[in-house]
């Protein structure tokens, strides 16, 4: 059967790819760990601090907005200095302090105030890590992209499940507290067994000239494809942005579920997407990036619509699955198309500028879902977000795709960087 031979080849892939792959994959992990938590306590923050909908939203808006900062430096960074494993230490480090700070914060002023530094280890991390993986995996960027695109949605899944259960015990503030933990598990893991293995340090690409970065920037300026590329994944953003604020408040203010079970609902849309995400990536590698796109695109918005529409609560398990299935999937392969078309030499800045627009216009879809949500409810903010993914889809079909033969599978075990 032609699925089973499709799971087979998976199957292969997987156990051809070294560790590199799967440690860069842990460390992504934990960038998504810690805002993953956040969601699912930021009702109880609403609730202490006696917050209207546009000033949650605004949370999440700051911190996108404020990280923006970050985005470009970090992939100069990388581009020019070439020291990729040191980058993705110090964005482990930069990861998850800032919410502690937020934890010891009893007024609306201070929670804004470290918001706004709570991405950086997310931003400073994607730039080096994705275009490692890009340069040593060409012939498979899309399922590389992907594996390591699993990350988020373990981080994603895990965290709500064992927060949920921690605020039946503890109060939100310790649960953050108590957060900390497995992020320092893990960057011990991480430090011992890749950045702290000599190789790691001592070797990593020479860096591009000043003059060379900068006409890069000008030929991705230019690049019409890339722009309109770039916006797309932006308005899948919004609408991610917007799922992750205000589906958990809909959940335990709206729907009346406890913590623990709006932490497994959570859940099981990170699972489904953890399912589907390495599947669409292979999938793009052999049929294209567009047609895998577009058929997530217009899913997701059926679903978002649907989910809004029906309002039915024991369908809520099945239609979040399927939520976090087709959108999830998606998020690796635009990642791929980027870097397919973008500079080869500047595969950072590439990321990072992808990155940034993302933020752009994921900063935009919280304060606009909270504005929408205190004037005309909360369920038209899912009809607004449901329509931001819809309209994604028109531009992806405006962008031609150059098809690639199908590539080998993977079979040199990748070099420490």
């Amino acid at each position: 059967m032609n699925w089973l031979k499709q799971v087979r080849e998976k199957w292969k892939e997987l156990k051809q790819t070294d560790s590199l792959l799967w440690l860069v994959t842990l460390g992504h992990a934990f960038t998504h760990w810690c805002p993953a938590t956040f969601y699912l306590l930021l009702p109880f923050l609403v609730r202490e601090l006696d917050l209207t909908y546009s000033q949650a939203g605004f949370l999440i808006t700051i911190r996108a907005a404020a990280n923006l900062a970050v985005n470009i430096p970090s992939g100069m960074l990388v581009d020019i200095i070439g020291r990729r494993g040191l980058l993705m230490a110090l964005a482990l480090l930069c990861t998850g302090i800032p919410y502690f700070f937020v934890g010891l914060s009893y007024s609306y002023f201070w929670v804004v105030f470290f918001m706004a530094f709570v991405g950086v280890g997310n931003y400073l991390w994607h730039p080096a890590a994705i275009s490692t993986l890009s340069e040593k995996y060409p012939e498979r960027r899309g399922f590389a992209i992907a594996i390591h695109a699993v990350g988020p949605n373990v981080g994603e899944s895990l965290a709500p499940l064992l927060v949920g259960v921690l605020l039946l015990y503890f109060s939100w503030r310790n649960a953050l507290f108590l957060n900390l933990i497995p992020g320092l598990l893990i960057a011990i893991v991480l430090w011992k067994f890749l950045f702290g293995k000599p190789e790691m340090q001592s070797q990593g690409r020479a860096g591009i000239s000043f003059s060379y970065y900068l006409n890069g920037i000008k030929s991705m300026a230019q690049n019409s494809h890339l722009v309109l590329l770039i916006c797309a994944a932006g308005m899948r953003s919004m609408t991610q942005s917007g799922l992750h604020t205000f589906l958990p408040i809909y959940l335990t203010h709206h729907v009346g579920l406890s913590s623990a079970l709006a932490g497994l609902y959570l859940s099981v849309a990170q699972t489904a997407g953890m399912i589907s995400t390495p599947l669409a990536g292979g999938i793009s590698d052999r049929s294209g990036r567009k047609p895998v796109i577009t058929a997530g695109l217009i899913s997701t918005s059926i679903v978002l619509i649907a989910l809004a529409y029906f309002q039915v609560t024991w369908l809520f398990i099945a239609v979040l699955a399927l939520l976090g299935f087709f959108l999830y999937a998606i998020r690796p392969v635009i990642w791929a198309w980027v870097l397919d078309i973008g500079p080869k030499e500047m595969g950072g800045t590439t990321v990072s500028v992808f990155s940034g627009a993302q933020s752009v216009f994921s900063s935009l879809s919280p304060v606009l879902c909270g504005f929408i949500a205190d004037r005309w409810g909360i369920l038209a903010a899912f009809y607004f977000l449901a329509g931001t993914i819809f309209l994604a889809n028109f531009v992806i079909l405006s962008i031609p795709e150059v098809r690639k033969e199908r590539a080998a599978l993977l079979k040199k075990p990748a070099e420490a960087r």
